[in-house]
């Protein structure tokens, strides 16, 4: 029977005890990071978003400047095109939004009527199980809708501080992207790892750019789509209607749930009957035709995620971030699988 030396015994037990250690400070190092992340959400949010929205105009400026254009100059009309339609449809959505919400108490008491039926029937299940509380089946009511909307009155002045940090954040990353890089590159020790670095940014950049240029033009064609159902029911604000729907398509299972109930109970504010119901069937029927066929037809296996990770992504970065790391979760999803799939693969290049 074979035995191991003491000396080599020692020296097997101090490697796992310094791969142990190691894995402990990776680790700490992680959960300092995310404890970061979240006290600063009100900050690295609006900069998170600056770099994916930065990564995609850089590219159209690339492009641009292999058309002839000056690379100063393709990044800066880049860059003011950009920041000019936002405030535009910041400034252009200001009054139907404050209309909407205006029209919330009506929308509250319209949601209670539709949960009555349900609210009634839960409190008989309730009372012949001989747990019935009245408070506990109460309907939703006026006063909970209108803390609602105070709640998120509230929020407006941190958004409002978001988009000082987003607009200056994306025009300095745009401008500074490519000194950047290169410093992150040369930060690396070894022409290999140098190499690796930069493949690994291209190929991020190219997944991202890949993603959201395929997503916008889907989730733009869905937001058209259903500003029109809007419209041809007589649902107001459909412009709004549409922009609404092209930024929540960006947060999946949420983003359908919140515009289908929005739908629902606007239609019953404005009609009677089975066909109040009729603005939300066709929006979903419109998305379930892009989720299921359009979409991956369109990124292919290449960018497919799991749906189970993907939902556990947008619960941790919406309990991070609140709504904004909701509709990051996906994107930082696909940086992670980009840069996962790089470094899987480093080693196969690596052989002869």
């Amino acid at each position: 029977m074979n035995k191991i030396d003491p000396p080599e015994a020692l020296a097997a037990d101090a490697g796992r005890r310094t791969r142990l250690a190691d894995y402990a400070a990776i680790g700490l190092f992680t959960l300092a990071v995310f404890a970061v992340l979240r006290t600063a959400a009100d900050v690295m949010a609006p900069i998170f978003a600056a770099i994916f929205v930065g990564i995609i105009l850089a590219r159209i400026a690339e492009r641009l400047t292999q058309l002839g254009l000056p690379y100063v100059l393709a990044n800066t009309l880049v860059v003011i095109c950009a920041v000019s339609l936002g405030l535009m449809l910041i400034i252009g959505l200001a009054e139907p939004f404050a209309s909407l919400l205006a029209r919330a108490p009506d929308m509250a008491r319209a949601l209670a009527d539709m949960s009555q039926p349900i609210a009634q029937r839960l409190d008989r299940l309730l009372g012949e199980l001989g747990q019935s509380h009245a408070s506990a089946a109460a309907a939703p009511g006026l006063g909970d809708a209108m803390g609602w909307v105070t709640a998120f009155l509230g929020r407006l002045t941190p958004a409002l501080e978001g988009l000082l940090i987003f607009f200056p954040c994306l025009a300095f990353f745009v401008a500074g992207r490519d000194s950047i890089r290169k410093q992150m590159v040369l930060a690396m020790p070894e022409r290999a790892s140098r190499l690796s670095t930069l493949k690994t940014i291209a190929a991020v950049e190219r997944a991202l750019s890949q993603y959201f240029a395929t997503t916008a033009l889907v989730y733009g064609a869905v937001g058209a789509l259903t500003g029109a159902i809007a419209l041809a029911f007589g649902l107001s604000q459909p412009l709004l209607w549409a922009v609404m729907t092209f930024a929540l398509g960006y947060v999946p299972y949420i983003g359908v749930s919140l515009i289908t109930l929005a739908l629902t109970v606007a239609g019953f504010l404005t009609h009677q009957g089975l066909f109040a119901l009729a603005p939300a069937a066709l929006y979903l029927a419109v998305h379930l035709l892009t989720e299921m066929a359009i979409l991956p037809t369109l990124l292919g296996r290449r960018h497919e995620v799991n749906p189970f990770l993907i939902f556990l992504a947008i619960v941790f970065w919406g309990w991070m971030w609140g709504p904004v790391g909701a509709i990051l979760a996906v994107p930082l999803l696909v940086t992670a699988q980009t840069v996962a799939e790089a470094l899987m693969a480093e080693p196969d290049r690596a052989l002869p």
